[in-house]
């Protein structure tokens, strides 16, 4: 999958790697088996995503090496970012959020971890937290597992009015309006002004 393919079926990345999961058991690989067939990958997309992976908090379904898998096909750095797969697994499962979610729109912030935009990669700023456009470049974090914490944890403010586990690094988290977005479509018009935002992460 290209960079251009996951950005145009945005969440329906995530799903397409739930697949092989669903695929491990042969009843629900049967189910969809079908269903796959359809000319709409975005209808498929739907079907899984609707409440299984679209809540911000939950389980993941992806392993380390699907998520390994889904950057090197897309050439990211994997020198430099070859431990950010399971960085997020871990500090996902601390806070209680999706980390297909997070992963992914990590991916999407950061062009697959190639950058490019406002935030520089030294910034370890993995969520475009605080880069607003223009030149605005964001927060900076002082090394990649705390980028990936102020990201779960601005997610999980945005999610759900539960404590955070961990102590607090995300600077933005008290400006989020708490349990506002539950669901991944819900980030539109918060996380992002883009209003098609949902559907890229």
């Amino acid at each position: 999958m290209r960079r251009k393919q996951f950005l145009q079926f945005g969440s329906g990345a995530i799903a397409m790697f739930a697949l092989d999961r669903l695929s491990e058991n042969t009843v629900q690989a049967q189910d969809f088996a079908s269903f796959a067939k359809k000319p709409s990958r975005e209808k498929l997309c739907s079907r899984i995503l609707a409440g299984r992976i679209d809540r911000l908090m939950g389980d993941g379904t992806t392993s380390e090496v699907q998520l390994l898998r889904l950057l090197r096909l897309n050439k990211a750095p994997l020198h430099l970012y070859g431990d950010l797969p399971t960085i997020y697994r871990e500090e996902s499962a601390i806070e209680g959020v999706n980390h297909d979610i997070a992963f992914c729109q990590m991916c999407l912030e950061t062009g697959f971890l190639q950058f490019g935009g406002d935030v520089k990669p030294e910034q370890n700023n993995f969520g475009g937290i605080g880069a607003i456009g223009n030149g605005v470049r964001g927060d900076s974090f002082s090394d990649q597992r705390i980028g990936v914490r102020a990201q779960i944890q601005h997610l999980k403010a945005y999610a759900t009015t539960t404590p955070l586990v961990q102590a607090l690094v995300d600077p933005r988290f008290g400006l989020v309006k708490r349990g506002s977005a539950p669901l991944l479509g819900q980030l539109t018009g918060q996380w992002a002004e883009d209003i098609n935002y949902d559907k890229k992460s």
